[in-house]
């Protein structure tokens, strides 16, 4: 087998063992009258329970789920952005929404929310599965914004190299329904329970989604600064700044904030993460005779940072002579990094951090290098990222192509379309931030 369809089988194979469906499983059971999630049992005599699922993850979340609940489920609702799994989903109520920008599906969806935990009785549980993806599926603009002027704010924001923590935090503040607000419209006897699929680097759930049901400390200050740090201040909608300044002088309500309980039975557990994927991934690599090694913190910075801190660590080990290697070595990394979009091509961050990557490694024709994102999906194309190899940059320049022009121009996916590179998975239903591999034979 060779280098680039070995890592092709380690990613897929490594999804597949922990696809939405099994996390699910794992952590939510019927156990005689109760409900049993993680360590915690909730009677069920009697007790409607209103089944609530949103993100790339929604639909294999909630069909697993269903599975174990069966007739216990008294109303359902599914928001996903995958209409093909849409079409197949037994929800009560099925919405299809738009990622990574809202449009008025969103709202659609974002109104079905409100109008759901509306309606769910003070003595009931409602079971929330989110997974990535959820913070443009589930829209409910501020007041006097309007769904466009969000898109807009969204572009801007995924263009500008801020972090997810810096992007949701101004989410956040532009919504009616994330960092916690959902909670306000639920009554405060129902039993809550969250189980989240996160995307996020270190697993923050308040960050997963924007956190729809988890509450955090970020304010509107908080949202004003990020703005101005990335120069977005004089670009975004009037609205929104309009927005964002009426909350700093108090004259909005702030989101909700962790001390405020407004629902006291509340649960909220993450279920699967890139963490778990990279540890599974690791162990299938092992089985096939190869040396692994797993970075011990997800990267979150620019892409060509990422590439940087990639390469000072294969460097070494590609450098070696073959009889200085016991055995082939993979080296495994995950996170999410940051891209500023400059030029007017087509890609994705783990499209350009494949390129990136191409130039690190160009010579080394014993390393092959995987980058991809893990929902199958990579910026606005049809490729989850991209496989190259220490002869890519070689064959480019044999093709013509400058490698610095594709990226000056953030052009990665008409580099690789032609390279014969790209990854092409489709939607995975799944969604556990990026992950790089490296393989050295």
């Amino acid at each position: 087998m060779d280098n680039k369809t070995l890592l092709k089988k380690l990613f897929l194979e490594g999804l597949e063992k922990c696809a939405p469906h099994h996390a699910i499983q794992e952590s939510l059971r019927i156990s005689g009258n109760m409900v049993e999630v993680k360590d915690n049992k909730y009677p069920i005599d009697g007790r409607p329970i209103y089944l609530f699922a949103v993100g790339k993850a929604a639909v294999p979340m909630y069909q697993k789920a269903s599975e174990i609940l069966g007739d216990h489920i008294t109303k359902s609702l599914v928001i996903t952005s995958d209409q093909e799994a849409a079409e197949s989903c037994k929800a009560d109520e099925v919405i299809v929404a738009s990622h990574p920008l809202p449009d008025k599906r969103s709202l659609e969806a974002g109104n079905a929310a409100l109008d759901f935990m509306k309606n769910v009785p003070p003595h009931a549980m409602v079971i929330n599965l989110i997974s990535g993806g959820t913070s443009s599926l589930l829209t409910a603009p501020a007041e006097g914004v309007s769904v466009g002027e969000l898109a807009d704010l969204y572009e801007l924001l995924n263009n500008s190299g801020a972090t997810i923590h810096d992007i949701n935090t101004v989410r956040k503040h532009c919504s009616g329904i994330k960092e916690g607000q959902l909670l306000r419209h639920l009554n405060p006897k129902v039993t809550l329970i969250d189980l989240v699929i996160s995307d996020v680097p270190n697993d923050e759930l308040s960050m997963i989604g924007s956190g729809p049901t988890i509450p955090d400390w970020s304010s509107y200050q908080d949202a004003y600064h990020v703005l101005i740090a990335y120069n977005l201040w004089d670009t975004i909608p009037e609205s929104i700044r309009t927005h964002v300044e009426k909350g700093i002088r108090g004259e909005v309500e702030e989101t909700v904030t962790p001390e405020e309980v407004l629902i006291e039975k509340h649960q909220s557990e993450i279920i699967s993460s890139a963490r778990k994927l990279v540890d599974k991934i690791g162990d299938l690599a092992s089985q096939q005779g190869l040396q692994v090694t797993v970075a011990d913190e997800p990267f979150n910075e620019d892409v060509a940072g990422v590439a940087r801190s990639v390469a000072d660590i294969v460097s070494p080990i590609a450098d070696k002579d073959k009889s200085q290697r016991e055995q082939p070595a993979l080296l495994i990394f995950w996170g999410e990094s940051t891209v500023e979009v400059t030029g007017d091509g087509r890609g994705g961050r783990s499209q350009e951090l494949a390129l990136r990557g191409a130039c690190k490694i160009a010579g080394y024709q014993n390393s092959s290098w995987l980058s991809a994102g893990t929902d199958g999906i990579d910026g606005p194309t049809d490729a989850a990222g991209a496989i190259v190899d220490g002869a890519t940059i070689d064959k480019a320049k044999e093709k013509k192509l400058n490698p610095k022009l594709y990226l000056a121009n953030n052009d990665s996916y008409h580099f690789h379309e032609q390279m014969g590179t790209l990854l092409k998975t489709g939607p995975t239903g799944n969604n556990l931030m990026d992950v790089v591999l490296v393989l050295i034979k």
